[in-house]
């Protein structure tokens, strides 16, 4: 299977993100479409991207699925374990594909059901010692990812980043609960 890179070096040799905007555009195939032309359209480029790599690297280094890796990761980062429905609202994703990765995380040993004092019909899902490891080590590698897709920028450029995909979040956010504009 051939697949190509999704981001093409620079003729120097840097990177894709650099100093130099109009150079950017050049390394980025299909980065300007006609009438498709808005910062939200890129984002969604720069997703599909950053998931088939990430898929790719939790297969092939974790032998997890994106969505048991998202189950994961959000119920390491809650002290005393959590729910399906927390999962599904943390991670922006429906009901089926959080059942389907809690149910394949516990055949694997990484994550385990306990009951839930507070209301019987739910449980509370907690990491197992193996869970815990896994998400310890993914975590390291998904980390190292992130901070070299971010190198080229500052700590500055990094926080007005994570504001305007916050603010595009939020309308998003608005959109599923108000439905798509005509």
């Amino acid at each position: 299977m051939h697949t190509e890179e999704p981001f093409a070096a620079a003729d120097d040799g840097t990177a894709a993100i650099g100093d130099d905007a109009p150079a950017k555009e050049a390394t980025l195939p299909g980065w300007t479409i006609d009438r498709l032309d808005y910062p939200t359209f890129r984002v969604g480029l720069v997703a599909k991207i950053m998931d088939r790599l990430t898929i790719r690297q939790l297969l092939e280094m974790d032998g997890l699925t994106y969505a048991e890796w998202r189950v994961l990761a959000r119920i390491a980062a809650m002290k005393d374990g959590g729910t399906a429905a927390q999962v599904v609202e943390l991670a922006w994703v429906d009901n089926a594909e959080v059942s389907r990765a809690i149910a394949s995380l516990e055949r694997k040993g990484l994550l385990e059901r306990r009951k839930n004092p507070s209301d019987r019909r739910t449980s509370i899902l907690m990491l197992t010692a193996s869970g815990r490891a896994c998400y310890d080590e993914t975590l390291q590698r998904r980390s190292r990812f992130h901070e070299r897709l971010l190198s080229g920028l500052s700590s500055e450029e990094r926080a007005t980043l994570d504001d305007l995909l916050a603010r595009i979040g939020s309308e998003l956010r608005s959109v599923l609960e108000d439905g798509l504009p005509d």
